[in-house]
């Protein structure tokens, strides 16, 4: 059967809310639905099988992730109100990324084996011609760069980490015209112009907020090559749904691409493989395939 792409986003169609892979934070989260008498009963009933200290912990975790949850509603909305960076400015990243357990290799984000597999089928081997100089932005710990290597004749993987740089190129040493590079945010001055015939990038630009991106899009129209293509999955609704989100949305990233000269070809929020039905990400995230313009 041939998977079908997802819903194809427009300026007011909404995004489904992302698959949340905890099942004490769907709980939690969950509390808006119930009355207060819904919520005492479920109190009594984990205190009676569980005891007064697990009973008092979960307790403790629900009202603290209340709190948490205000927190973080009013740190969106002073971001949007103020036009701050938040957590996602490239000085902020290039800290975070440094500092990163990466012993999971960027698994910890793939919601299952399944839902990687049916990416890579449907996606990227989809959307992304075979052979030629593929980039990958963001590469962290060679979480697809293995199966971008298979296909390309040459690559490119440009990280803000150093130590994404240093675990990747260890990885795929020996690899023949593979080269990892440091950015310092935003800038791809390392990549030679109309040189890239693929590029990619997931669970990357999720992190990426407004004008660093524009200053992506701009390297992008000069190193990609006339009708060279890319793939980018990227937060849709401003962080709104937390996830540590950017300021980009569906709209915003699509303005974004067009002004740099490139054509977006489609965007959507989820595909269906086999009458299975595969989200974008975690937070109701999308994903955009572009293009150069021959």
């Amino acid at each position: 059967m041939r998977p079908q792409i997802g819903l194809r986003l427009g300026i007011d169609a909404p995004v489904r809310a992302g698959y949340q892979p905890c099942a004490m934070k769907d709980i939690v989260e969950n509390r808006q639905r119930l009355t207060l008498g819904e919520k005492v009963e479920i109190l009594q009933v984990a205190l009676r099988q569980n005891g007064f200290q697990w009973a008092a912990l979960f307790g403790l975790y629900y009202a603290a992730s209340r709190v948490a949850d205000g927190a973080f509603g009013a740190m969106h909305r002073l971001r949007l109100r103020r036009g701050i960076p938040g957590l996602n400015s490239p000085e902020l990243n290039r800290l975070i990324w440094k500092g990163w357990d990466w012993n999971a290799g960027g698994e910890e984000w793939t919601i299952s084996p399944e839902w990687k597999d049916s990416l890579i089928r449907c996606v990227l081997e989809r959307e992304l011609p075979a052979g030629g100089q593929v980039l990958e932005i963001g590469p962290g710990a060679g979480r697809w760069t293995g199966h971008l290597i298979a296909r390309a004749e040459s690559y490119a993987g440009v990280d803000i980490s150093e130590t994404c740089v240093r675990l990747c190129s260890e990885k795929f040493a020996g690899k023949p015209g593979v080269a990892f590079h440091l950015t310092r945010g935003a800038e791809l001055s390392m990549i030679p112009d109309r040189s890239v015939d693929a590029l990619w990038s997931y669970d990357v630009f999720v992190h990426i907020n407004e004008p660093e991106a524009a200053s992506y899009a701009r390297d992008f129209a000069r190193v990609l090559k006339p009708g060279a293509r890319g793939v980018i999955q990227h937060g849709a609704i401003a962080g709104e749904k937390g996830g540590w989100r950017s300021t980009l949305t569906t709209e915003s990233f699509a303005r974004i691409l067009g002004e740099a000269g490139l054509r977006v070809l489609r965007q959507f929020d989820h595909w269906e493989d086999g009458g299975k039905r595969h989200e974008c990400g975690l937070y109701g995230d999308v994903i955009t395939v572009f293009e150069r313009p021959a």
